[in-house]
């Protein structure tokens, strides 16, 4: 039987676009185990699966992601293995810068695992911020998953409605926009009719109403999938219809669903679910008189009966034996059978404290991994600032260096060039001087030649004017001392300046 809200959504090979890594696991690979889809008859997705791939590929990116495929596949029947890879996963992915995009993936499998710890606030917690994160990534394939998987917290956590409120958001809201083809679109809505069917079977099995609506809807479901060819999902809901008949007390209408999903719990060696269905159809027999059917369908339950984890099928078990061994008379085989019962259920009681405290080991464990993780991840972070502070240090020295060295190349360069013009200055002033040097001395040579000829004119001038003195009138006695006055002016000009050019510094 499938009653259990962990079931898998019946998904096989959809997504298969979304997120491919580059190396060892692909998208692909992952969302069936997100999704808890059955490993199937090629015994693909299983632990070993990704064993295979984890020691094939180094790749952060695979090792994270198999980590994660590993925690959720062992979460089942290994709950300390299972914490022990997530850690390992938190580890891989708090290690690796590049992995830090898929965070939410992260937390999608944490929320899962949690939910496996019977730790629901926790594990909604982190699914909503998983649904956020995915939103916001535009990732809408994997925040649908993301709030499939919250709808089974919220179930395990007895808020039925809460689930049941989103199961039907995403049922009206589910849309053929996000799938590349048509198959992918129709697998994807198979799992949504199995998640609302699972769900509803386990709400009128708690609350007993809602029987036809819930019949309904189961087989609705059963027929969706016979015409998608959905196996998984056919069979987990007329397992479901089975067991919602048994609670009714249809037994007719019971026993050949019963049969057919025993076929396939059989072929698929689940060994729980066929107990299970044993005990049930022991129990139908037995009530429909037909005691040779009742008496092997309880041998077969009684055999199975150390893998059956559901306190209800044992109870059914104990009351359907003891009114069968009541009818037959056959008080011996009664008593081996319920002392054998009551040692099954003895150690079931045992295993479920054994897995209580493996799940506060668990629990403990993954908190204080996710302490250690925290702390890592502040020093890394820590680190991370140091490492930016240290590259603006290396970078302001860089800087600061080629600063300097530009302005010593520049200072080289100008100091050249002022060497340059300095020397082409002094060339220039040294050519100047000479030519200035030059042009002096003629002026001083012609200076020179001029006042003695001028000044031989002059001195002949003053001396006719001395003659004239003597012979001319009064008249002319005057004009003739004007005349030797202003030779005599000319005279002394003429000496200033052979004074001038016989005292020149350069001579």
């Amino acid at each position: 039987m499938k009653i259990s809200l962990l079931l898998s959504f019946g998904l096989w090979g959809i997504f298969q676009s979304i997120q491919a890594e580059e190396t060892g696991i692909i998208q692909d690979d992952i969302l069936p185990v997100f999704l808890n889809i059955d490993p199937g008859e090629n015994n693909k997705y299983t632990a070993d699966y990704y064993h295979t791939k984890l020691a094939s590929h180094s790749d952060p990116t695979n090792t994270f992601f198999c980590h994660i495929a590993l925690s959720l596949r062992l979460a089942g029947g290994n709950i300390p293995k299972a914490t022990q890879e997530l850690i390992e996963a938190k580890t891989s992915f708090f290690n690796h810068d590049k992995l830090e995009n898929y965070l939410h993936h992260l937390q999608l499998a944490e929320g899962i695992l949690y939910t496996h710890l019977g730790k629901y606030e926790r594990a909604a917690h982190l699914l909503e911020q998983a649904i956020t994160g995915f939103e916001h990534l535009e990732n809408p394939i994997l925040m649908e998953v993301a709030k499939l998987s919250y709808v089974n917290t919220l179930s395990n956590w007895g808020r039925f409605d809460q689930g049941y409120l989103l199961m039907e958001e995403l049922l009206q809201n589910r849309s053929y926009d996000l799938f590349q083809t048509r198959e992918q679109y129709n697998r994807f809505e198979m799992a949504l009719w199995n998640r609302k069917a699972t769900l509803m079977t386990a709400l009128t099995s708690v609350r007993g109403d809602s029987l036809n609506a819930t019949r309904n809807i189961l087989e609705f479901v059963i027929a969706l999938a016979r015409e998608r060819k959905d196996e998984y999902a056919y069979y987990n809901n007329t397992g479901n219809l089975a067991y919602l008949h048994f609670l009714n007390r249809e037994y007719e209408k019971m026993i050949p669903l019963a049969l057919e999903d025993l076929g396939y719990s059989e072929r698929r060696n689940n060994v729980e679910s066929i107990g299970g269905l044993h005990t049930i159809l022991a129990d139908a027999y037995f009530n429909l008189n037909l005691k040779d059917s009742a008496r092997y369908h309880l041998k077969k339950a009684e055999y199975y009966s150390k893998n059956l984890r559901n306190k209800f099928f044992h109870e059914v078990f104990v009351e359907v034996a003891r009114q069968y061994y009541q009818q037959s008379g056959n008080l011996e085989e009664a008593f081996q059978s319920l002392n054998a019962q009551y040692a099954a259920i003895n150690s079931i009681y045992k295993s479920i404290d054994q897995i209580n405290f493996e799940l506060s080991n668990a629990e403990n464990s993954l908190s204080q991994a996710e302490e250690r993780i925290e702390r890592l991840d502040l020093k890394n972070r820590q680190n991370i600032i140091i490492n930016w502070l240290l590259g603006l240090l290396v970078l302001s020295i860089g800087l600061l260096a080629i600063i300097f060295y530009r302005m010593h190349r520049n200072q080289r360069r100008f100091r050249s060039e002022l060497e340059r013009i300095n020397q082409n200055l002094e060339n220039e002033i040294e050519r100047r001087t000479k030519e200035v040097v030059e042009q002096s001395e003629k002026i001083k040579a012609a200076a020179y030649h001029n006042s003695h000829r001028t000044r031989a004119p002059v001195a002949r001038l003053l001396g006719l004017v001395d003659i004239l003195n003597t012979e001319i009138s009064s008249e002319r006695e005057e004009i003739a001392e004007y005349i030797r006055q202003s030779a005599k002016e000319i005279d002394e000009v003429i000496i200033d300046m052979n004074e001038v050019l016989s005292n020149r510094p350069d001579k």
